[in-house]
């Protein structure tokens, strides 16, 4: 950890941003209590995504109090507080104080929790937190008793929206990054799973979709894709998955973002695979549906879906609710394929960021956040429960699809951020 530095510019800009879109709420907190309690891996919240947006790093045992004009660090560790001191040095700074405790029962412990109390007192009662989180450690455990005892005094009021629509805007260095894990992605799908999916089907060779998923998530360490990624991305060591790669078929799907491989045999009908990259961190998906000997229905369906998928990327465009996206693909659904409308999907998709999924800038009925330029949106189209009538395998019967790439908004309109494979034939 001591060679840890910090991007002091960016940690002030960014702490300015979120203190100015606060500040800006009419109805807001008196101030913004984040606590980040013990790490748990492969975990991103919010929490995590306010830590890696400010610091670039991930800091345990740590509490932050933003004051209407400073932020107050609290952490049990000294190397943390090390690390952070330059960014009280930094020009154009925001007001920073840094106060370390001991990891053992002390008296300045206490003090500096009393400390914090009489800042939080001194704001007003209204403090802003992380609903959906509960933090655990000895720190979070040491700070709840000593705010319980004046937990009347205050009400909570729910920052996750602020903190959601504060981060998805992104500076270009972030969409860089995003960029990069969505370039892996692609790579990864059509160098990687296409081929391993066709060889496994020329040579009946009798593999689960969950041993297909892992296949496909061991080639990332593998030579030969470290050497293709290395002429695409500029450091290769930081990408990883976002989650472990998806595939399914043989009539179990479920389209899920969080969808899991089962453990039935690989069956050559409809593929459905799912895959979700980091870089830096930053989150991009990108899903397919590959098709082996289609009816002239099946190919009826995905052609709409894809030409479906074009025409979402167009509607992505600055000032749009997101929920009149979504509105506008139903509606485009009810006009040219009223057959589908009952197996068409419940959004439309989601900005990502450090959070693979943001559960509130989401493209669905009734969202009347406003797409930005600088949002990342994984703008996705799925059918979900149709039916091969002609099937004579039963496996066969019942399909899906699902159409998703990450795509930029920018001032102008969005773009999709990494070309990948599209075609209904492509595994044949």
């Amino acid at each position: 950890m001591s060679d840890k530095k910090l991007d002091a510019p960016a940690f002030h800009r960014r702490a300015k941003r979120l203190m100015d879109a606060w500040k800006a709420e009419s109805d807001g907190p008196d101030s913004l209590l984040v606590i980040h309690g013990k790490t748990a891996p492969d975990v991103y919240n919010k929490t995590i995504a306010i830590h890696l947006w400010l610091f670039g790093y991930e800091f345990s045992d740590t509490i932050l109090l933003f004051t209407k004009d400073k932020i107050h660090i609290t952490t049990q560790r000294k190397k943390v507080a090390k690390i952070l001191q330059p960014l009280q040095d930094a020009e154009n700074a925001v007001p920073l104080e840094i106060t370390v405790i001991s990891k053992d029962p002390a008296p300045e412990n206490q003090q500096a929790y009393e400390k914090a109390l009489a800042t939080l007192k001194a704001s007003g009662p209204a403090v802003g937190t992380i609903a959906s989180e509960e933090p655990s450690s000895k720190i979070v455990a040491e700070w709840n008793t000593v705010y319980s005892g004046s937990q009347s005094e205050f009400t909570s009021r729910d920052i996750g929206s602020l903190v959601s629509d504060t981060l998805a805007v992104k500076e270009e260095s972030e969409i860089k990054h995003t960029k990069a894990a969505a370039t892996a992605g692609a790579l990864l799908m059509q160098d990687y799973f296409v081929d391993e999916m066709a060889k496994i089907f020329d040579e009946e060779e009798k593999v689960t979709n969950r041993v297909l998923a892992e296949r496909v998530e061991g080639a990332l360490a593998s030579k030969a894709v470290e050497k293709r990624l290395k002429a695409k991305v500029p450091d290769v060591d930081m990408i990883e998955w976002g989650s472990l790669p998806s595939v399914q078929s043989g009539g179990k799907y479920a389209l899920a973002l969080d969808a899991q491989s089962n453990t039935d045999a690989l069956h050559a009908g409809t593929v459905v695979c799912s895959l979700n990259m980091r870089y830096f961190m930053y989150s991009a998906s990108v899903s397919r549906t590959f098709m082996i000997d289609p009816t002239p229905e099946q190919e009826k369906n995905y052609a709409f879906l894809m030409e479906l998928q074009r025409l979402l990327v167009t509607w992505l465009q600055p000032g749009e609710a997101m929920g009149d996206v979504y509105e506008r693909a139903t509606a485009h659904v009810r006009e040219h394929r009223p057959d589908l409308i009952d197996n068409f999907g419940a959004d439309c998709g989601f900005v990502t960021g450090f959070e693979l999924s943001d559960s509130v800038n989401v493209l669905a009925a009734g969202n009347k956040r406003k797409l930005e330029a600088g949002m990342a949106v994984v703008a996705r189209v799925q059918l979900e429960g149709l039916t091969n009538a002609k099937a004579t395998d039963a496996r066969a019967r019942t399909y899906a699809y699902q159409l998703a790439d990450t795509v930029v908004v920018g001032a102008e309109g969005a773009a999709v951020a990494a070309s990948c494979i599209k075609k209904p034939n492509d595994v044949s």
